[in-house]
Parts: structure tokens; sequence; C-alpha cells
């Protein structure tokens, strides 16, 4: 029996050039629309806002912790971290907690439903509608009652309400369901401010701190605070100018009436209106506006030195 010899050929023909160049084509366009592939440039761990996708903040790129990665796909937005935390924004507190590098189990399980009372919550409270803003936050908890963002907003309408022991267990409750959540720490910091327990602002400040070191503003005014008021004017100016170079949307206008108060003990008048200024500009209706405005009048009638 004779047997098929293959015969080594010295040049390689155009066809066959041809044939190998489709093959290795049709192989790459299958290996990328492999499911995970085409998805890459959506990864949500991929780039975050706050790293070097907007502030220039090298990106860790972290990976999905195992106990949470069974959970993705359980909340409102189809396991999208990103999606799932920025929904969470709500004025002042949860703001800090977007951009937290840790994510629990129980804010990737928040049920569609709960979310949405949640959103309508946190509309009614934009708009000063304080009633209505209540019972969405409540009907979110009956749904979700591990809902630390919905107690933290619950937290700041009773606050709006003059309702503080409510308020302030509120955010204690959100505490409780997820310790890793920033924004309680920022919640019960305001209380502290309140009765002027500086020790206690400064104690959760820096709690807030170490669980989001980069993007805290609202944690570095609660720290600026507590070092004013404890006389370590250096520390709370410095504190107070890195707050505000973080700040870039302006959604903390307090700190250039804290900055105000900094320089009149320095007694740098110019600096002092400056941060007056810039104060009223952000917050013109604000309960201090009078009072700040009062104290720019002054230094400005005043001769200069």
């Amino acid at each position: 029996m004779g047997r098929l010899r293959i015969v080594p050929q010295k040049h390689t023909s155009v066809s066959a050039v041809l044939f190998a160049f489709v093959l290795t084509c049709v192989f790459a366009m299958t290996l990328f629309s492999a499911p995970g592939l085409a998805q890459l440039s959506n990864d949500p761990f991929d780039t975050i806002p706050g790293t070097s996708g907007s502030s220039g903040i090298p990106s860790t790129k972290n990976p999905v912790p195992a106990d949470i990665a069974p959970t993705l796909g359980t909340g409102p937005d189809s396991g999208n971290v990103y999606q799932l935390t920025t929904a969470e924004a709500c004025n002042s507190w949860t703001e800090s907690g977007v951009h937290s590098p840790a994510v629990s189990v129980a804010r990737l399980r928040i049920p569609g439903k709960a979310a949405g009372e949640y959103q309508k919550a946190c509309g009614a409270l934009k708009n000063r509608k304080l009633p209505s803003a209540e019972e969405h936050a409540r009907k979110a908890l009956q749904i979700y009652p591990d809902y630390a963002a919905a107690w933290v907003v619950l937290g700041q309408i009773l606050k709006a309400e003059h309702k503080t022991d409510d308020a302030r267990d509120a955010c204690l409750q959100a505490q409780r369901v997820d310790s890793g959540y920033v924004a309680p720490y920022l919640c019960l910091a305001e209380f502290a401010a309140q009765e002027k327990d500086w020790p206690e602002m400064a104690r959760l400040a820096d709690r807030a701190m170490a669980m989001d070191p980069v993007n805290n503003f609202y944690a570095l005014y609660y720290s600026a605070s507590a070092a004013f008021y404890g006389d370590r004017p250096a520390e709370a100016e410095a504190k107070a100018l890195d707050a505000v170079k973080l700040d870039k949307w302006n959604q903390l206008p307090q700190l250039h009436m804290l900055l105000a108060r900094i320089y009149a003990g320095k007694g740098d008048a110019r600096a002092e209106a400056a941060q007056l200024r810039q104060y009223l500009k952000l917050a013109p209706s604000a309960e201090d506006s009078a009072e700040a405005r009062s104290t720019l009048a002054k230094l400005e009638a005043a001769p200069p030195k």
C-alpha cells in the first residue's frame, strides 16, 4: 500500500497566505467577543470617579471580594457597583459613601422597590417636602431594614424636622446595620458638633477618614472644626484647605465660614473677608448668612492696615 506523502514546498502560494490570514481574523474575533472580554471597558472596578478617571489619583483596580461577588446583580442596577453606590448619594453625608473603597454585601442586596422609595425620599428632601421625604424613607426601610443609606437619609430628614433624638437614633441604626459605611459616622459627627463635644467629633471624623482617606471632604471638615475648637488653628486651617480642594462642586459652603473664623483668629482680615464673600456667594440664605454679612460689612468699612 502506498502512503500519502507530504512534499514540503519551497514557496508558499498567495492563496495559502490569504487563507491563513482569514483564519487568524476569525480566531481573533471569536476570542474578543467571548463573554466578559467584550465588557472589559465597562468593568465598574476598572476606573471609579475620584481615581485615575477624574482626579488623577491612581486606581488600584481592586478585585471583587469573594463574599461580595455572588451578590452582584441582586440590586436594582444589575451588579454595577458604581451605579449602586452612586444611587445612594442624597445630599451631605451619603455623598461620601459613593467613593468608599469597600462596599458591603448589604448595600449590594438592596431590592429595586426599596431603592425606588429611597429615590423618592431623596427628591422630596431636596425639595424640602419633609413629611413626604420621611414617608418614603420609612417605606424603603420597611421593604429593606438593612438599608444603611436610607437610615442616614431618615436621620437627615428628622434633623431638619428638629427631631434630634430620633435623627441620632436613625444614624446609630445605620451604623449598626453596616459598620463599614462611612455616612453614619459623618451624621453622628454632626450631632457631636451640635453638642460641642469636640473630642467625640474628632474621633468620628477620624473613623470616617480611615474608611475613605482619599475623597472624604466631609470628614476633613469635621476634623478641621474639632481642631479649631480644640485650639489647634494651624491643623484646622490645613485640613479645611484640603477639604476645599476636594469639594470641587461646593457641596459644603460651611468650609468657607470655618476658614473665615480661622483667619479671624489669626488677625488676617483680608483672608477672613475673602472667605466670607465666598460663603455668602454659595449659601446666601443660610441660617448664619446675616451674621456673615454683618461681619463682612464691618471688615470692608474698616480702614486698611
